[in-house]
């Protein structure tokens, strides 16, 4: 019998505690956020970055040489930061006599004579012209070698509903976001009238979703171009995913929260990493925030985190003027975004300048080989696959496999760095991860671990109800046995035995508990049916390249120590950031201390 046990109890509490105590690894360093542009007083002065000013910087896009192309829409302006140079490259008229605002107009013709009625969204064509939402005016306008034009709407400033047909007769209602597809289709989120599409042939047309008809949508991006087009709306109150090369779209309800019961933001302008990842500006809690989309059929829930300017609970109190780390900066109502080179771009539209935030690595649970996370040969590689408790609540670093990268790479435990590859399939029964290990799963891996747990074990009977316990460990045994011969003789696998908030203490899901009503079992309780039957499903598990990680021990240690800060959620079962830094602490140790790994 391989049943490995990781460090002492207060070994491992303390390795734990050093990893990462209470807050998560990814906290950021001093310059995390950074101001490019602006001194936050109200102007239109051009010249160095540094001393220029902005009336309401609102819209953003970034060209391929760099350039920041900026609408200034209550200076009715477009303006660039290129070169630590802030210049105004189109838009005309006169401060209104409080000083706040240029009055708006209309003309196209040379770029400094244009007029424009608050321009917002910017997006760059595939011909390197910018594109702009003249939200008041009702249309959108190019402008490109210093000539400001026309090309979808009307321009006359009636908000009227919207009509399609050829672009120059059609109606947009309020323009606020523009993006391009990879076949260079135009999107427009034209406010409380829907997603229009303007194609190559110049015909304006409004896209019905399936899932949803809200019409008020006021920002939109285009991810995963060009091999899986993905294009997400954000608005009010929805974020909409629509597949393009499928038709198949689906609506996230932002006022329902996302995955571990946290808010989900209010999704303002949204720029796209790539089909599953997301940045997004949320001007009613002065954040920017990250959103990881679900991949079905494995993981299903949507996932968001505030990447920069506080925290999502305080709303408005975040709101004010700070550079730093991502926890201790601060925007004022942010609203265009940009990403390019690890970094995102921010139109601080309250404090009126211009910013630029380091984003975070991320990484995702992945389903099989692709190609965000490929498997290379020039490292360990290991697959750490579960149900949702595998890859919960994490960016990167904060999850087990990160935190599992850097312990064995720091304990120098193989030849060659680790990468760990999180595999999520949420509500997983042990014939869902045997599907996967037939059908996705990369041969070249070198460990898998699957996250057990009692469930999952019982899973492999009709109803998880066997005929006896002799007859769930005789089953589960031969299913083992089976699914190590499915791989070559050099990869190893290893049973990560975990356990919930419920079986370690009953303090770890007191607000769960209160909340809904149900006492559960006292930890002692559970510590028998532990003994009589974890413990027996460990010891039939005795074959070569077969190995077990028993977790409840140390869990239930920690739980006896006087140290302040919980292993779980306070209202669900998933680890917390300090939980997943325990459980990698705990499971480097397993493998580190079993030679055949």
């Amino acid at each position: 019998m391989k049943v490995a046990r990781a460090l002492s109890a207060a070994a491992l509490l303390c390795a734990a505690l050093a990893a990462g105590g209470s807050a998560p690894a990814q906290t950021g360093g001093a310059q995390d956020v950074t101001t490019l542009a602006g001194t936050g007083a109200s102007g239109m002065s051009d010249g160095p970055a540094a001393s220029a000013t902005f009336l309401m910087p609102t819209g953003l896009a970034r060209a391929a040489d760099g350039t920041l192309y900026i609408s200034d829409e209550a200076g009715q302006r477009i303006r660039t930061l290129s070169g630590g140079v802030v210049r105004t490259i189109a838009g005309s008229g006169d401060l209104v006599p409080n000083g706040l605002s240029v009055k708006g107009g209309f003309r196209d013709g040379p770029a400094l004579q244009a007029q424009f009625n608050r321009p917002t969204g910017l997006a760059i064509g595939p011909g390197g012209a910018l594109y702009i939402a003249d939200s008041s005016n009702r249309c959108v306008r190019k402008l490109q070698n210093g000539i400001v034009s026309t090309v979808a709407g009307r321009c006359d400033g009636q908000r009227l509903d919207g009509t399609d047909g050829p672009a120059l007769q059609a109606r947009l209602k309020d323009p606020r976001a523009l993006a391009f597809d990879g076949e260079g289709n135009l999107y427009i989120a034209d406010y409380d009238w829907g997603l229009r599409k303007l194609d190559k042939q110049g015909q304006l047309t409004t896209l019905k979703f399936k899932s949803i008809g809200d019409r008020r949508i006021w920002g939109v991006t285009v991810g995963g171009v060009p091999d899986d087009p993905t294009l997400v709306a954000t608005g009010p109150a929805w974020v909409i995913i629509d597949h393009l090369a499928t038709g198949v779209d689906e609506a996230l309800n932002t006022a329902t929260g996302a995955e571990g019961n946290r808010p989900f933001g209010s999704a303002g302008q949204i720029a796209a990493l790539d089909r599953r990842q997301y940045i997004f500006t949320d001007a009613r809690s002065s954040t920017v925030r990250y959103l990881r989309l679900p991949e079905r059929p494995f993981a299903t829930t949507d996932f968001t985190r505030v990447i920069a300017g506080g925290r999502l609970e305080r709303q408005i109190d975040n709101a004010g003027y700070a550079d730093g780390s991502y926890a201790d900066s601060r925007f004022y109502a942010p609203n265009g975004i940009a990403v390019a080179g690890g970094a995102a771009y921010v139109a601080d539209t309250g404090n009126r300048r211009i910013r630029r935030v380091e984003l975070p690595s991320f990484r995702m649970s992945e389903s099989g080989l692709n190609d965000l996370a490929p498997y290379e040969t020039s490292r360990y590689q290991i697959a750490y696959i579960g149900a949702s408790w595998a890859y919960w609540d994490s960016l990167d670093r904060d999850s087990i496999c990160g935190r599992l990268e850097t312990e064995l790479d720091a304990a120098r435990r193989f030849a060659k760095p680790v990468r760990c590859h999180p595999i999520r399939i949420d509500a997983a029964t042990f014939g869902q991860i045997e599907d996967y290990l037939d059908n996705y799963l990369s041969p070249n891996v070198d460990l898998v671990v699957i996250n057990m747990t009692l469930a999952e074990a019982y899973s492999i009977f009709p109803n998880s109800t066997p005929p006896s316990f002799e007859a769930a460990v005789a089953g589960f045994k031969q299913h083992v046995a089976a699914l190590k011969a499915k791989f070559p003789a050099h990869t190893k696998l290893m049973l990560f035995w975990t356990f919930d908030s419920d079986d370690v203490s009953d303090v770890e899901n007191l607000y769960e508990r209160e909340d809904n009503g149900t006492r559960r079992n006292l930890p002692g309780d559970i510590a028998d049916n532990y003994n009589k039957s974890s413990k027996d499903m460990m010891a039939a598990i005795d074959a070569p390249g077969i190995y077990n990680c028993d977790s409840y021990p140390d869990f239930l240690e920690y739980e006896k120590q006087p140290v302040a800060g919980p292993l779980y959620g306070t209202d669900d079962s998933h680890l917390s950031p300090r939980g997943s830094a325990f459980a990698a602490g705990l499971l480097a140790r397993c493998i580190e201390k079993e030679r055949g790994i």
